[in-house]
């Protein structure tokens, strides 16, 4: 237990984290190495000014001046290796990008050991620049601890012996001996400290990032279950407008029709009564009154159709025998109106159905689709079955629906045919509903299907 106690993590993010401090390290490495070559072409100018007003004294100025053109080139060097070697994400870091930090970081500490523990005994006796390299390497980069204690250890290594080489005071030999020890120890535990205060910081922002992804999929799950409950709401508001349409209807033709049905038998048994009176010439005005009235008839016939109180008989059938049952019929119109008809019966459970109904939804969606076809189309009836439902599918291969009329689909009265009531669709929507069944429409310039759904019975 403790502040720096690691969170779980897998081996590959281990190898990620790595590579990121790499990356920075490499970033960082580029920044101090321009930082010390410009300062230190600063250094050789003041080089020069000291040698021009003859302030070299001894041996220590001119080694202090070869030690600043050394570290000038190699900084220089650095430098354009960067560019060579440059990386754009922490994803292509290589070998020779982690050898590149830990031989700059070598380099500098080694030359400040040289600098404090040799040059500077010859001039002043202070350890001060390797003091500053050293918490500066401690701030400025985060490496493993092995790495720091190995970069720290050979730096001391090469300060104690050219410490004992050049001071002969053995007590100040002694005090840079302590006070560099010290120095070597304090600047270990802030690169630790700061290494692993780095890898938490990589830590917490990578659970954060794996909860705000876990929120985000979980908010997206959300959102599309709110879409689609939306969705689901929107089409059932649809349906119930357009069945409480269908219902509205249905009352008014339940009330109406049979009112107006029997003053048109009374006028029809009179208008043929008078035909059969009248001389041959005045008998066709006779017979279209009659046909009219029989027309209207059989648009009160259907439009009773679609009332929801309408007596059904319920009774145990198969769909597909209804299907082979009305195929004779449906052949012949096929035949009439020069269509092709294929039919795919599959096997599926039996329904309480109104047979007579089923008929009648039946021809009213296969008649639509030759109506929408051009001679020669093909026309396609199909029943399958899912796990809750039954479906029948009649298919045809016209120029498909406007998206504008599908909203409006079952709507009594609706109707793009030049001589059509409106009324088909409405009735099949009609028995749709007092089957607890519902009709669903896919259209497309290669034609339209309508499915017709049965819950199969619990």
């Amino acid at each position: 237990m403790g502040f720096f106690q690691f969170l779980h993590i897998t081996v590959n993010y281990e190898n990620a984290i790595e590579e990121i401090l790499t990356y920075v390290n490499f970033n960082r490495t580029r920044k101090l190495s321009i930082i010390l070559f410009l300062a230190n072409v600063g250094f050789l100018l003041i080089d020069y000014i000291n040698r021009a007003r003859g302030l070299w004294v001894n041996d220590g100025y001119r080694y202090l001046f070869y030690s600043h053109v050394v570290l000038g080139l190699v900084t220089l060097l650095y430098i354009l290796v960067y560019y060579r070697i440059k990386v754009l994400s922490s994803n292509d870091i290589t070998l020779v990008h982690k050898v590149y930090v830990i031989l700059f970081a070598s380099f500098i500490l080694n030359l400040s050991a040289i600098i404090s523990g040799w040059i500077d005994q010859k001039i002043h006796a202070q350890i001060t620049v390797y003091v500053m390299i050293c918490i500066i390497i401690a701030v400025v980069y985060n490496y493993k601890p092995k790495i720091t204690a190995f970069l720290y250890g050979l730096g001391w290594v090469a300060f104690m012996i050219f410490v004992a080489i050049s001071q002969k005071d053995p007590n100040i030999r002694q005090g840079h001996y302590l006070n560099a020890s010290l120095l070597v120890v304090i600047s270990y535990f802030l690169s630790t400290i700061l290494y692993k205060l780095k890898i938490q910081d990589l830590m917490h922002e990578y659970n954060l990032e794996n909860i705000v992804t876990e929120r985000t999929k979980e908010l997206q799950t959300a959102n599309n279950l709110l879409t689609r409950e939306i969705l689901e709401r929107k089409r059932a508001e649809e349906e119930i407008i357009r069945l409480d349409r269908l219902n509205l209807i249905g009352e008014m033709a339940a009330s109406i029709s049979h009112e107006v049905r029997n003053p048109m038998t009374t006028v029809k048994g009179f208008l043929q009564l008078l035909r059969n009176k009248q001389e041959s010439k005045g008998k066709e005005y006779f017979d279209l009154m009659i046909e009219e009235l029989d027309r209207a008839n059989s648009i009160l016939s259907e439009f009773l159709s679609i009332s929801k109180n309408k007596a059904t008989m319920y009774e145990w059938y198969n769909i597909n025998d209804i299907v082979t049952s009305t195929l004779p019929l449906i052949q012949a119109d096929a035949h009439n109106n020069d269509k092709l008809l294929t039919v795919e019966l599959n096997n599926v459970p039996d329904l309480q159905l109104d047979i007579q109904e089923i008929r009648q939804l039946l021809l009213n969606l296969v008649r639509n689709g030759f109506e929408a076809m051009s001679n020669g189309g093909q026309l396609k009836i199909r029943t399958f079955s899912s796990n809750s439902e039954v479906t029948l599918g009649v298919s045809d291969e016209g120029n498909g629906i406007e998206q504008y009329m599908l909203e409006k689909l079952g709507t009594p009265f609706f109707t793009t045919k030049e001589q059509g009531t409106g009324l088909g669709l409405a009735v099949c929507y009609g028995i749709a509903s007092r089957h607890n069944g519902r009709i669903s429409v896919e259209t497309s310039p290669e034609g339209t299907t309508f499915y017709v759904y049965f819950e199969l019975s619990k």
